[in-house]
């Protein structure tokens, strides 16, 4: 038994030894089955976080006055109108349709009430009315160009600055321009271009459509040379307004940017965007000719940021025009280079009305909001690109 011990030890030692005289297994085998060694970073960081915390940053800044209940909205008005000798104010009782060989500078203070639905005026002259339910003028004065001009530059914000459209009388304007300017939740200035537009003060005036349109198209062309000079005012005072025009106003304020492009004539090439003397330019509805837009856009694209037009193939009111005018319209849609052509037919597609008072509705307001806030077209809520060859740039989804 002590022989066979001793055997057993031997063999077990032999065995060993020569497991261990056998040649170390290949680096490629190791290597197979080792684990691989993961980089980890010390801290995960999470893109869409870090991006949010300095956007919110910026719109701290960026937001300041609130727009969460009923509140009084300044309006500054420049205006050519036919003046009926009782001061300034901010109704029809100061204000007529007709031209003035001069022009007047004031404030109107409205009073915008936070129930109203997104494109309602709903006006009262009575001050015990609820100011939640209905638009009010809380005051007006009057002030000369200067104070203004003084006023727009200490606030280092970029003016509003609306022109109406057609039909459109003073009083109408002023609240258009504050209701607007509450919906975009506006934080600068808010400026309205008030031209004599509007029929006459009697009954029969209001019912001669094809009269009214005349005068106010006449009107419209006789105002060119004030809305000029306002504009070349802010430009040499370094003021950047964002414009935003409405129909018959494109008359108004078209040729006036040609002018200005023509006379500064900035190199878009070497100028930069944050440069340039006018900001985003918001035309909606435009009755103006499509071939004279085409033939002078770079005049205004070298003046501005960018170019926004609204447009709708279901618009009467282009129809009529352009049976009228005997030219294509730019409200009626349009397509060129370098210009946001937006088709909003899918939301303005009613049996009843003229489908051209659009600019003030909830849908274009939410658009013009990403506007001016410098968002690309193709990165805004409820945009998608048109068919090939279309007449339009982009669509506005329902």
């Amino acid at each position: 038994m002590k022989i066979f011990n001793t055997l057993l030890t031997l063999l077990v030692i032999s065995l060993a030894s020569g497991c261990s005289s056998n040649p170390k297994a290949p680096e490629s085998i190791k290597k197979s089955v080792e684990a691989p060694k993961l980089e980890v970073p010390l801290e995960l960081k999470n893109l869409d976080l870090e991006l949010q915390d300095k956007l919110h940053g910026v719109w701290k800044q960026y937001f300041v006055e609130e727009f969460n209940d009923s509140r009084s909205v300044n309006v500054l008005v420049v205006t050519n109108r036919s003046f009926k000798g009782k001061g300034f104010g901010c109704t029809d009782d100061y204000f007529g349709v007709a031209s003035d060989a001069n022009f007047r500078v004031g404030v109107c203070r409205v009073n915008v009430p936070r129930n109203h639905s997104t494109g309602d005026l709903s006006f009262t002259k009575d001050q015990r009315e609820s100011s939640q339910d209905y638009f009010k003028i809380l005051g007006q004065k009057e002030l000369n160009l200067n104070a203004l001009i003084d006023y727009l530059k200490n606030s280092k914000r970029s003016p509003l600055l609306f022109v109406h459209g057609f039909n459109v009388k003073h009083e109408q304007a002023v609240l258009r321009a504050s209701q607007i300017a509450y919906d975009l939740k506006y934080q600068g200035p808010v400026i309205l271009f008030s031209w004599p537009a509007g029929s006459g003060d009697s009954f029969f005036d209001d019912k001669m459509i094809k009269k009214t349109y005349e005068t106010n198209y006449k009107n419209a062309q006789g105002s060119v040379a004030t809305f000029k000079l306002f504009v070349s005012k802010l430009m040499e005072n370094k003021i950047v307004p964002n414009i935003v025009v409405h129909s018959m106003g494109h008359q108004v304020v078209l040729p006036a940017l040609f002018d200005l492009g023509k006379e500064k004539n900035p190199n878009s090439d070497s100028t930069a965007k944050s440069e340039l003397p006018l900001g985003e330019i918001i035309l909606n509805a435009p009755d103006f000719e499509s071939d004279l837009f085409i033939k002078n856009i770079e005049m205004i694209k070298n003046l501005s940021r960018r170019v926004t037009l609204y447009c709708s193939y279901n618009d009467k009111a282009m129809f009529a025009s352009e049976t009228v005018n005997n030219t294509k319209r730019l409200g009626a849609c349009s397509y060129m280079e370098g210009i946001d052509t937006i088709n909003v037919s899918l939301l303005d597609n009613s049996t009843l009305g003229l489908n051209h008072g659009y600019y003030a509705s909830r849908p274009i307001l939410t658009d013009v909001f990403q506007v001016l806030l410098g968002i690309e077209a193709d990165r805004r809520l409820f945009i998608r690109k048109s068919d090939t060859n279309s007449t339009e740039k982009y669509y506005l989804r329902q």
